[in-house]
């Protein structure tokens, strides 16, 4: 039976209170109502797990095709966020870029990815210093940025992860780390959070889903990752698991923080129950470049 749905009734506790007849009254405990579609919100998650994993094991180029298709959805969205707030940001110069820092990256390892990072960033100034029809090109440049630093660059971490032999693993692993603990913390929050954890900037999220989202994360890593690469230990596995769930909420709240100072509810509105690409995407984006860094720690 769905939850919050006024027919589902578990077991009973005492509340202590006494009736006027001497009977105990007994207080029912229910579930809390999810916040959202949850069954729109799993089947789009499911989907795009499906797709992702079997693009993820054609070849490496193929899943570079889609990380690039996703990552042109997500620039596209981003960029019609801030045309809200009268910014024009040169999106050719950020998609071209970026491709570029998707493709480098793969070839040449970190080198080809900074190299493309430097290309975009020269080439926004470059068209901050010719744009004609932009009374503010410098606020422009400064969203092309922002956009080129929260998407391109940080999904070009993929490209990094897959250069390592069994890649593929790498990167499957990251992304199913990132996808429970963001279950695991709205499972825990929706039904045992009380405190917080950043009331201006998401209302939604609590303490409680936090610490349970790590823990989760923690316990599939320790238990799961060592099974799919032996060069896995599982302290290490634990470990990336730990800081994979708490950047994906620094993620997740950077991205609540730019809608809440553009004024708009979600970048978009692609997938049901989620929103747009981007609000898919925005713990991923930066556990990424976490776990390149963790196996990179290891010599991995």
């Amino acid at each position: 039976m769905p939850q919050g749905s006024g027919e589902h009734e578990p077991a009973a506790r005492s509340s202590g209170a006494q009736g006027a007849d001497g009977s105990r009254r007994v207080r029912r405990i229910r579930l809390r109502p999810a916040g959202r579609n949850l069954f729109l919100a799993v089947g789009s998650a499911v989907v795009f797990a499906v797709l992702f994993l079997a693009v993820a094991f054609i070849s490496n180029w193929a899943l570079i095709g889609f990380i690039a298709m996703i990552m042109v959805i997500a620039v596209l969205e981003v960029e019609a966020a801030l045309r809200t707030v009268d910014l024009r940001p040169p999106t050719a110069v950020v998609l071209i870029g970026g491709l570029g820092m998707l493709i480098g990256a793969f070839v040449l390892g970190a080198t080809g990815q900074l190299a493309g990072l430097a290309v975009t960033f020269f080439g926004i100034l470059l068209w901050s210093v010719t744009a004609a029809d932009d009374t503010r090109p410098l606020r422009s440049a400064g969203g092309a940025l922002l956009i080129t630093l929260w998407v391109p660059f940080l999904a070009s971490f993929l490209s990094l992860l897959l250069r390592r032999d069994g890649g593929e693993w790498y990167v499957v692993i990251t992304v199913a780390l990132t996808a429970a603990s963001d279950i695991a913390a709205y499972a825990f929050g929706s039904q045992l959070g009380r405190h917080k954890l950043a009331p201006a900037v998401s209302p939604g999220k609590t303490w409680e889903g936090f610490i349970g989202g790590v823990v989760v994360t923690m316990l599939v890593a320790g238990v799961g990752a060592p099974l799919l690469v032996d060069a896995l230990s599982i302290g290490r596995a634990v470990a990336l698991g730990a800081l994979v769930a708490v950047v994906a909420t620094v993620g997740d709240l950077a991205e609540s923080a730019v809608k809440r100072s553009l004024g708009v509810k979600d970048l978009g509105n692609l997938l049901p129950g989620h929103g747009g690409m981007m609000d898919r995407v925005d713990a991923m984006l930066f556990t990424l470049p976490v776990a390149h860094l963790v196996l990179l720690a290891g010599r991995l």
